[in-house]
């Protein structure tokens, strides 16, 4: 069974190349992140189950808000679906500044974050919890919060598949982002951690990450993009992409190894 999760890039100009791509790709379960409405369209017109829910609304203007989404392809049978929703949290002056001075770089506020999950039958009876998930840029202490809110919707000695866009920040240069977007100075410096943190929240949610040490995300020099297993599904193997095809971020993938009978 192969799982793959792709962060689109909502503002992709290579939207043909990337709708080809997904729909000739060899997957069982694709989960997306930051994927604009045209796109959501073509999906739901494309031989798969969709289930989605907002990701994130961008407040481009006042007058121009544009919804991006979050949502699981699947060619398995899904027997059950849920959303999560996130919180909206405060903007320090700073960071106020700094995203006006971004606008025309795409950077914008946000609201209504939010995720989805999946109850997949992947054959044998045995469901699959899937979530497609993106958490936030604004600050690796959110980012820990809203990764609280998906592991409380994990069942206990239940499979379960988390997928998505963590944005976990390794390269060093690149954490005075964290403060920019209104993190704790701390949380800033180059040898802040937060690598380390979120192996370590894995591993207390019986989670475990084979990707883990690949880069997904070139400008960032960090596995922003994560599929991470429940300690009773193996992968027998897990690889990135070679191709972007028009997003930021290459898309990621996990093969189940198969369960013993």
């Amino acid at each position: 069974m192969k799982i793959y999760s792709w962060n689109v890039l909502c503002y992709n100009k290579k939207f043909e190349e990337m709708c080809d791509f997904i729909e000739h790709l060899d997957f069982d379960v694709l989960c997306l992140q930051e994927v604009p409405s045209e796109l959501l369209a073509r999906l739901q017109g494309m031989p798969f189950t969709v289930v989605s829910h907002v990701d994130v609304i961008r407040l481009v203007s006042n007058t121009n808000h544009e919804k991006n989404y979050v949502a699981i392809l699947s060619k398995r049978p899904i027997q059950n679906r849920g959303t999560l929703q996130f919180f909206d949290f405060p903007f320090p002056f700073h960071t106020r500044i700094f995203i006006a001075l971004m606008r025309p770089f795409n950077f914008s506020f946000v609201t209504e974050r939010g995720a989805v999950y999946a109850d997949i039958d992947i054959g044998g009876g045995m469901l699959v919890r899937v979530f497609s998930i993106h958490l936030t840029l604004w600050g690796p202490h959110n980012r820990a919060k809203e990764f609280e809110v998906v592991t409380e919707h994990l069942q206990p000695s239940a499979p379960a598949i988390i997928c998505g866009d963590l944005n976990v920040i390794e390269y060093g240069p690149m954490k005075i982002l964290n403060w920019l977007l209104g993190a704790p100075l701390r949380q800033a410096t180059p040898w802040y951690p937060e690598r380390d943190l979120f192996e370590e929240r894995f591993a207390a949610a019986n989670l475990h990450n084979p990707l883990k040490g690949t880069i997904t995300h070139e400008f960032s020099r960090s596995q922003l993009d994560h599929i991470l297993l429940t300690k009773d599904l193996r992968a027998a193997r897990a690889w990135v992409h070679p191709e972007a095809h028009g997003s930021d971020h290459r898309p990621v993938a996990v093969e189940l190894a198969a369960r013993p009978t």
